[in-house]
């Protein structure tokens, strides 16, 4: 019901009450004065106060401050609804297809958001134990031209992913490929500090850590060795 509608119906109860309140007075003040009747009429009058005091508080009162907040803090503006945390409950629910799905239509509306592809790979590896598709979904969005950051972001996830399948020289190849492509920046400084960390690996035969390993697994959190920081959606290197 909209605030209009409700003065309306508050200002007809008032003219009611006025109306009735004007009767019992006359009737106060006649000459021969119907005592059960002013009684009657003070008592509507009562009922009818009672009434409008109810709808004040029930329906205009209410409909008066959605109305200033809306004019003062709008908040009635909608709100971009946040796809990630679609895919984050579905994920929660265990169903990490659906989360994959959601992340890929993600993908598809904003073909910058790196974040969402990365999601993918963790997935895939994580939850599925499936590493071949999560590498194949890092390889083909490496395909494109990408700015510094994302570019770097998508490299290295496939780095993790190739860690995790036991192929430290190919995870080496691609972060190589960052030092030599991005040199002299802070993406090729930051892939320099993951092949010395990889070349390490190859000598004790640990396996580096990786972004994509379990918290279990990587001791809880993520890993600095493990590359980029996560890049906002759409935001490029400057």
């Amino acid at each position: 019901m909209g605030i209009s509608l409700r003065l309306l119906f508050l200002a007809a109860f008032a003219w009611l009450g006025f109306v009735l309140l004007s009767e019992a007075a006359a009737q106060a003040h006649s000459a021969t004065p119907d005592n059960s009747r002013i009684i009657l009429l003070y008592g509507a009058v009562i009922l009818d106060g009672v009434v409008i005091a109810a709808m004040l508080a029930l329906l205009v009162v209410p409909a008066v401050g959605e109305w200033l907040g809306s004019v003062f803090f709008n908040p009635n503006q909608e709100i971009e609804h946040d796809l990630h945390s679609d895919a984050i409950a579905k994920l929660a629910q265990g169903d990490p297809e659906g989360a994959i799905a959601d992340y890929e239509k993600i993908f598809r509306d904003d073909p910058s958001d790196t974040l969402a592809l990365s999601e993918i790979a963790r997935i895939c590896c994580r939850d599925l134990g499936d590493t071949a598709r999560a590498a194949t979904v890092l390889e083909r969005a490496l395909e494109s031209e990408w700015p510094h950051e994302q570019s770097s972001f998508l490299a290295n996830r496939l780095a993790d992913v190739y860690l995790l399948q036991d192929d430290p020289l190919r995870a080496r190849e691609v972060v190589t490929q960052i030092a030599e492509t991005l040199s002299g920046t802070k993406y090729g400084a930051n892939a320099l500090h993951r092949l010395h960390e990889i070349d390490r690996s190859l000598e004790t035969g640990v396996r580096a850590p990786t972004d994509l390993d379990a918290p279990e697994e990587s001791g809880g959190g993520e890993s600095p060795a493990a590359g980029e920081e996560f890049p906002e959606a759409g935001e490029t290197a400057g």
